[in-house]
């Protein structure tokens, strides 16, 4: 939307005159300026006053769905001790699989005894409703191009599961998937692309079929070398 600015001149004692006078009445001489620039439009005839305010309408609008279509979201569903935490992330915090794996890998190493959930190593990220997360789940399969990632990470089952426009939910071990993310991470200067490539390739052939069998997996991390921590790729 195209807007033009106008500079008035004003000796400085004018200024401070009139805006103690002004103040009387609670308003400015800002205001005032603004209020008679609205009564000038007022007087413009009613068809080009129209026009233009539909003109302008129009040109919000497109801003507005041109400013919703550029925000990018992840969502996560969360499973551990029990207990599910639906999550999102917009802008920068939002995620895609390798940046969640290689934050999981990095949680789990430090662990250790503390009582820190998964859910609140994910950062800046919203609790959401599970009707919510779904929602944008769908989105994601529709391609609208919003959507970084949706994944369903279950620590009680050993599971990581992302969903795929086409293939739908894919579901790997807990373990293979920090695997992958090592792999992915063990050569420095890489570019991002082939990072994916990396943990794309490391995991193929691995999906998990029917993963009911789960349930009793150890899912911890194994310390090794080349590991490199979420906060210096994200």
């Amino acid at each position: 939307m195209s807007k033009r600015g106008i500079v008035l001149h004003l000796d400085e004692r004018w200024y401070d005159a009139l805006s103690r006078q002004l103040n009387k009445k609670d308003t400015t001489v800002e205001d005032e300026l603004d209020a008679y620039l609205d009564a000038m439009i007022d007087q413009l005839p009613e068809q080009v006053r129209e026009r233009i305010s539909r003109e302008i309408w129009e040109e919000e609008q497109r801003e507005r769905q041109a400013a919703e279509a550029a925000r990018r979201f992840s969502v996560f569903r969360i499973t551990q001790d029990g207990r599910t935490d639906h999550l999102l992330t917009e802008g920068a915090g939002s995620m895609d699989a390798l940046h969640t794996a290689m934050r999981l890998r990095a949680y789990l190493l430090r662990k250790g005894n503390s009582s820190e959930r998964f859910a609140e190593a994910i950062p800046a990220a919203d609790h959401i409703a599970p009707e919510v997360f779904l929602e944008y789940a769908d989105e994601l399969r529709q391609g609208t191009g919003r959507m970084v990632s949706a994944l369903d990470i279950d620590l009680d089952r050993g599971e990581f599961s992302t969903l795929d426009t086409v293939d739908g939910w894919e579901t790997y071990t807990i373990r293979d998937v920090s695997v992958a993310a090592w792999h992915a991470n063990r050569r420095d200067g890489m570019t991002w692309e082939w990072r994916l490539n990396r943990f794309t390739e490391q995991l193929e052939g691995k999906e998990i079929a029917t993963p009911d069998h789960l349930a009793e997996q150890d899912i911890s991390a194994q310390e090794g070398p080349g590991i490199v921590s979420p906060e210096q790729t994200m």
